[in-house]
């Protein structure tokens, strides 16, 4: 079989690929703050002493982890329009990724947490600490450095996640891979370059990420 790269060559399908990259680093940026912040409210939840805290955040990464998330975009993509919200697949695929990704950020930054010993607790109450400044000044850059190869691993996720997000008409890498390849029919060429792009990108996340995880590891 002869491969045949010509179809790279024609300038719509070359802006139909870097509209496709972009809505991919859009949805991955917004839903990296996002599900981000999401899980840090749910771990701090699933630590809390109340236990109405603890129980909603069992049960939201509970949930979220027992359902797959092509049906949870789906839901979303086909429930916000009936209760009235009317939104882009794109902003549609940012919500449904954030609240996904928000469950395994939570188990990761509430490992972080589990694993910040009493004693810094002793020494910042001896500093004159009240519990929310410890857990600002103290306790949160401890355990987020402990978290930090689990959320490089989430975010690693989120990135291949997003690959999903075409099933809701959304023009991210893959859909627009789909598209093209409607038209050319050369399926083989299309995802083999689909899977380079993938690869490459995420090798260089790894990268980066293991040079700032020597910069900022930290013994317990």
């Amino acid at each position: 079989m002869k491969l045949n790269y010509r179809f790279l060559k024609n300038p719509q399908y070359i802006a139909l690929l870097k509209e496709g990259a972009l809505n991919t680093l859009i949805i991955t940026f917004f839903c990296l703050i996002f599900g981000f912040l999401l899980g840090l409210i749910f771990a701090l939840m699933r630590q809390s002493k109340v236990k109405i805290f603890r129980i909603i955040g069992a049960f939201w990464v509970d949930f979220l982890r027992n359902t797959p998330f092509l049906v949870q975009i789906f839901f979303f993509y086909y429930g916000l329009p009936v209760l009235g919200i009317q939104t882009s697949p794109v902003i549609t695929s940012i919500i449904a990724l954030s609240i996904n990704i928000s469950a395994v950020n939570c188990e990761a930054i509430r490992a972080g947490l589990m694993a910040v010993k009493k004693d810094y607790f002793d020494c910042a109450y001896a500093l004159g600490f009240d519990k929310i400044q410890t857990i600002r000044y103290v306790v949160l850059p401890i355990s987020l450095r402990v978290a930090f190869k689990p959320l490089v691993n989430n975010f690693i996720n989120l990135i291949l996640t997003t690959s999903t997000c075409f099933s809701i008409t959304v023009v991210d890498l893959m859909g627009a891979s789909k598209i093209i390849n409607g038209r050319v029919d050369r399926p083989f060429e299309i995802y083999m370059m689909l899977l380079v792009m993938y690869f490459c990108l995420l090798t260089l996340i790894s990268i980066i990420s293991k040079a700032i995880d020597k910069r900022i590891a930290i013994k317990l």
